[in-house]
């Protein structure tokens, strides 16, 4: 069994680990940033359906932008699940960076992978943002 690491290894992990927490506040930001367009996009489908009809029937003018409203949250949706997996990878890394010094097996690779994914899901969801921008 492995003897526990001295302070000075447990302050190195804990500077290891900052950089990825500060990312996890950068994805924090991002999400409320998208919670917010989602939500107002979400009013506007509200204010669409409410909106009164001579005849009873939604106007062709109105189902397209419905549409557009409807695919425009789905975007913002897969943005946000892009986010939060990334956020949750991220909190993985930081937990690894930390376990790795009891355990034997070198998790290094690990750790990589992690961070790799969690940096792939938040380019993917910047480019969400950045298509719903974009078409809005």
């Amino acid at each position: 069994m492995q003897a526990l690491p001295d302070t000075l290894s447990i302050a190195q992990e804990i500077q290891l680990s900052v950089a990825p927490v500060f990312m996890l506040t950068a994805i924090a930001a991002l999400l409320a940033l998208l919670f917010n367009r989602m939500s107002q996009t979400q009013d506007q489908i509200r204010v669409l359906g409410e909106r009164p009809e001579g005849e009873g029937t939604v106007a062709e003018p109105d189902k397209a932008v419905s549409r557009l409203l409807a695919a425009r949250v789905s975007r913002i949706r897969w943005a946000i699940r892009c986010n939060v997996t990334a956020a949750i990878l991220i909190c993985a890394v930081v937990v690894s960076i930390f376990v790795s010094d009891y355990l034997v097996p070198d998790i290094s690779n690990l750790i990589a992978i992690l961070f790799i994914a969690a940096m792939a899901l938040l380019a993917a969801g910047f480019i969400l943002l950045l298509r719903d921008v974009s078409r809005s």
